[in-house]
């Protein structure tokens, strides 16, 4: 069973202003730690991170 939650589910550290609420401690996911995010991957603006989120899952289903 993949550990984790499934694509397309918000996360349920992400608060109210977007920011993951366990950014400092030491419970935060491994992936979510090694996580390097680029240009590409962030983009512009949200409506364009968000594409290419969608993207990634899309491709690793």
């Amino acid at each position: 069973m993949p550990h984790g939650k499934p694509a397309g589910v918000r996360c349920i550290h992400l608060t109210a202003e977007l920011r993951c609420a366990i950014f400092a401690h030491p419970e935060r996911p491994a992936v979510c730690a090694s996580l390097q995010p680029s240009r590409e991957m962030c983009g512009s603006d949200a409506r364009e991170a968000y594409a290419y989120l969608a993207r990634l899952e899309r491709s690793t289903r």
